[in-house]
């Protein structure tokens, strides 16, 4: 953001409304009521809905070069995503299916077992997806138009990366629908924020 000049006042507050609404979704879309009372986490999808909630409100407020504000945001997601992956490596969740081959990750404790490498996969790829995404954002002067050729690409591997894991059972999976779903208020988020600024900026 401060390569494309935007005001560092719109940077503090864009970023603390952006964690505060990334935690929250986060941490909202992740609640479950189990037998053993309610159950929370850190939900990567959520997380993802809430970043682009904040974003949507930053650009309402601010309305300080809000593409742009995107933009970096767009970029630097898929390396959050990717870097974050290694919690859920050292944890053991979001494992890969039961495998021994190369490559193979041995779990102790309570996901025990030897499984695919699922977490790796996932950082190696969101990181040169994030790669990709600094090449969109910097090379194309269309920053929105970049955002959604980022969009176009991060959802397909994401729903593909969910075939990896241990949780994944058919072809249409509970994981992979909740990608979907994620993606499409992502999406709708992003398209209601175009119009709103356009209608603002008349």
């Amino acid at each position: 953001m401060r390569k494309f000049k935007v005001a560092k006042q719109t940077i503090l507050y864009t970023s603390l409304l952006t964690l505060i609404c990334t935690l929250v979704i986060s941490l909202m879309s992740s609640v479950e009521l189990t037998g053993n009372g309610l159950e929370l986490g850190f939900s990567g999808l959520g997380a993802v809905v809430g970043m682009a909630l904040g974003i949507f409100l930053s650009g309402l407020i601010f309305k300080d070069k809000p593409e742009y504000v995107l933009a970096s945001f767009a970029a630097a997601a898929p390396l959050m995503y990717g870097l974050s992956k290694t919690g859920c490596l050292l944890a053991g969740c979001c494992h890969g299916k039961p495998y021994s081959g190369p490559f193979a990750i041995v779990n102790h404790g309570i996901h025990s077992g030897s499984f695919f490498p699922a977490q790796l996969v996932d950082m190696a790829v969101f990181i040169i997806l994030h790669i990709i995404a600094l090449i969109l954002i910097l090379k194309m002067e269309n920053k929105l138009k970049a955002v959604y050729i980022l969009i176009a690409i991060a959802l397909p591997v994401r729903f593909a990366t969910e075939y990896l894991r241990y949780t994944n059972t058919g072809i249409l999976d509970k994981g992979q629908i909740k990608v979907l779903v994620a993606g499409a208020i992502s999406v709708g988020i992003v398209v209601l924020w175009k119009r709103l600024l356009k209608v603002n900026n008349r």
